[in-house]
């Protein structure tokens, strides 16, 4: 049995926010917003052209679509090049690099007078708003977000695949400890060394101009650029206490934790995370088995 991505994501075209807020927040579900920041300047006016003439000639880096280091989080970039450059690259051609977490706001502030925050009742962290820019084919790995934030992630040109899923398949999804990855690759899945793939369901969309998808704090996503592009991710606190703790507990002790360990022990490190994630997902298949139930999870 192949993985499902058929599970229905919800599109919202005449957006209320408190329904918004009750039907989608509150209970952590992932939904398009499609037109959110609509009305703002960032909405009508953002694309190739714009960020070249605001910051063109900044040395940006970029990345490439690299499965080694599966276990680990990339900080440094793979190459440097001049912004308009790799704008222009990405206009006219695939490639797999990719800029991300990119504040460019601290750079050049005045993109921060582009667009505003909706009027939703959730703690935005506004200090750390994140572009992305990517080639036709650049991907981001499956992961999540170390912090537990939630995620409105804004398109304003092209097109990205968004594969998401619950955190209650992480086990079933082979995530190493003490960190938020995992070895495996869902557009790609080797259901023989990874059989827990077939008892998962993930929500599958596209988002271009204007969509605002929002993915819940803590769930695993996967992105691919079907055209260059770009978007923005506004983040906010995890409405629930014990994901805020669990994401600072993330940031401030296991990732220290991984750290030392892997710079210990190296490979060995590595191999004792892959048995972990693997003896955790042989427990979810064999729980799912004995209760003759495949649906782990029902939202």
């Amino acid at each position: 049995m192949a993985i499902d991505f058929n599970h229905p994501i919800d599109i919202l075209e005449n957006i209320d926010l408190r329904k918004f807020e009750e039907e989608y927040l509150k209970p952590q579900k992932p939904v398009i917003l499609r037109g959110l920041l609509k009305g703002t300047k960032a909405y009508e006016e953002w694309d190739f052209n714009y960020f070249k003439n605001v910051a063109g000639d900044k040395i940006i880096g970029v990345y490439e679509n690299r499965e080694s280091d599966l276990d680990k989080t990339l900080k440094v970039p793979h190459r440097r090049m001049k912004f308009s450059e790799y704008l222009d690259l990405i206009a006219s051609t695939p490639t797999d690099l990719r800029i991300n977490l990119w504040n460019i706001f601290k750079d050049c502030p005045a993109l921060m007078h582009d667009f505003e925050y909706p009027e939703i009742k959730t703690k935005f962290l506004k200090e750390y708003p994140f572009m992305f820019f990517g080639g036709t084919g650049s991907i981001a790995r499956m992961h999540q977000d170390i912090d537990m934030s939630n995620v409105f992630l804004t398109q304003f040109q092209g097109k990205r695949r968004v594969v998401l899923f619950s955190p209650d398949y992480s086990d079933l999804l082979y995530r190493y400890p003490f960190n938020v990855h995992t070895g495996v690759n869902v557009v790609k899945p080797d259901y023989q060394r990874f059989p827990g793939l077939q008892y998962v369901k993930g929500f599958e969309c596209e988002i271009r101009h204007g969509d605002t998808l929002f993915m819940p704090g803590e769930y695993w996503h996967y992105i691919e650029y079907t055209e260059g592009g770009f978007g923005m991710s506004m983040r906010s606190l995890n409405p629930h206490i014990s994901k805020r703790i669990k994401g600072l507990m993330n940031l401030s002790v296991r990732q220290g934790i991984d750290y030392l360990m892997r710079k210990g022990l190296g490979d060995k490190w590595f191999k004792m995370k892959q048995n972990i994630a693997d003896r955790r997902a042989k427990a979810a298949i064999r729980k799912i088995e004995h209760n003759g139930n495949r649906e782990l999870v029902a939202h």
